[in-house]
């Protein structure tokens, strides 16, 4: 895993999102009581950015289609709409001086 310093973790307001690139990856973060969770931005059905998506608890829905993902796990709950297995991949995040210190596959 490489470490990747993305800034001031106070730019994420809490029960909103933000989108980074990183390396050409597209990352989504949400801010739920102080705590970041990290996945990937890209919605499985059609692509759609999860950063800009609306986030009710620990539920962020894809404002293309309306599939939710759990920003925890990056299980797809929308079970009538998902295969068994759907999902976005999660990352370990952290806040290290006030920075948001992100890890990511090398």
């Amino acid at each position: 895993m490489t470490e990747h310093n993305l800034g001031k973790w106070h730019h994420i307001f809490d029960g909103h999102g933000k989108t980074f690139t990183i390396n050409g990856q597209q990352i989504a973060m949400f801010s739920i009581d102080g705590e970041l969770f990290a996945f990937d931005d890209v919605c499985p059905h059609v692509g759609a950015s999860l950063g800009s998506g609306k986030l009710e608890g620990k539920l962020v829905t894809c404002p293309a289609h309306d599939w939710q993902f759990d920003v925890t796990n990056g299980e797809c709950i929308s079970v009538d709409r998902c295969d068994d297995g759907c999902y976005v991949d999660t990352y370990p995040v952290k806040i290290e001086n006030d920075e948001i210190i992100l890890s990511l596959p090398s």
